[in-house]
């Protein structure tokens, strides 16, 4: 094959994994967004731990067919077991840390610190895997961060909250947790199915919620709550599915403004189930988000066109 057509070749296979991991990233976090309010609506009737656990098992559940149904294309040895034992542990300490910090701190100040974790993913990205991230992917991913802030004004009940340094150390850990379980999935040997990853990571979640169990008084849940915790599972396996595939495919600084896209389901959800209609500066915060990510994939395909993928991949 020529050098012209190698290049070709290589053009088309990058712009098809930044496609891939652009839309597994915007999908997953879309979803996670409609699982969340699955589970806030059940969480009214039934305990945390209890919507955890019932969740975490119908997960696994899903993921299992779906590792059936996807198998891996299978890694010798046992180098798969500590970094999927490391991204479970990880994820525990992400989702513990959330919730904790959650219960402290008006959500507002929360969602804008967690705003953090795509440009901290970023710097991971070229730090650890040694991806060159160039001022288009910082530029486009602050613009993001910026959009996102405007959504979600972090520090307008703060006053009101008396929030402490205990609150903000919670949340700082779950953005490094985050940002650490993220980096770890990238870096995990690709033969391990992306099922597997997500559902030794909602083992590890059921592990957890089992454990504050004993704090909670767990009631039968009526079929209709069963209903939303079973529909809630399943679209957290699939967006768990869709993001450890998005951690795996495309460049860092590409697909990062993408997870933004998670602030704008939210904006749909609560005008949706609740009838909360977004201001104007959230509606300005998305428009800026999305004008972000449409930019960096209009510059992601300049670059392909003219060779700059090659040059920037890691």
């Amino acid at each position: 094959m020529t050098s012209a057509g190698q290049f070709a070749v290589s053009t088309d296979l990058s712009r098809r994994g930044n496609l891939v991991g652009i839309a597994t990233t915007a999908a997953g976090n879309a979803v996670l967004v409609v699982n969340d309010t699955l589970v806030k609506l059940a969480s009214a009737e039934l305990p945390m731990s209890e919507v955890i656990c019932l969740r975490a098992l119908a997960a696994i559940a899903f993921l299992f067919v779906g590792s059936l149904l996807l198998p891996s294309a299978g890694v010798r040895g046992s180098r798969w077991r500590r970094p999927l034992l490391m991204r479970s542990g990880l994820e525990i300490g992400t989702s513990f840390t959330y919730l904790y910090a959650l219960a402290m701190m008006p959500i507002a100040d929360l969602a804008g610190i967690v705003q953090i974790v795509p440009l901290a993913i970023l710097a991971g990205g070229a730090l650890v895997f040694g991806e060159r991230i160039g001022w288009r992917g910082w530029t486009t991913t602050s613009v993001g961060l910026i959009g996102a802030l405007m959504i979600v004004r972090p520090g307008m009940g703060a006053a009101e909250s008396g929030v402490g340094g205990i609150a903000a150390a919670l949340a700082a850990l779950a953005v490094i947790f985050q940002v650490v379980r993220d980096l770890v999935t990238r870096a995990m040997p690709i033969g391990v199915s992306a099922p597997l990853v997500a559902g030794t990571s909602q083992a590890a979640m059921l592990a957890g919620a089992m454990c504050l169990a004993p704090f909670d008084h767990w009631v039968m849940p009526d079929p209709w709550v069963t209903t939303r915790v079973v529909a809630a599972a399943a679209l957290l396996a699939i967006a768990n599915y869709w993001l450890v595939i998005a951690m795996r495919t495309g460049r860092l600084a590409v697909v990062g403004p993408f997870r933004y896209a998670g602030l704008i389901a939210a904006l749909v959800s609560g005008l949706v189930v609740w009838g909360e209609f977004p201001d104007t500066w959230a509606l300005i915060g998305t428009s800026i988000i999305t004008a972000s990510g449409l930019l960096n994939l209009m510059m992601d395909r300049s670059r392909s066109n003219t060779g700059g993928v090659q040059e920037s991949r890691p």
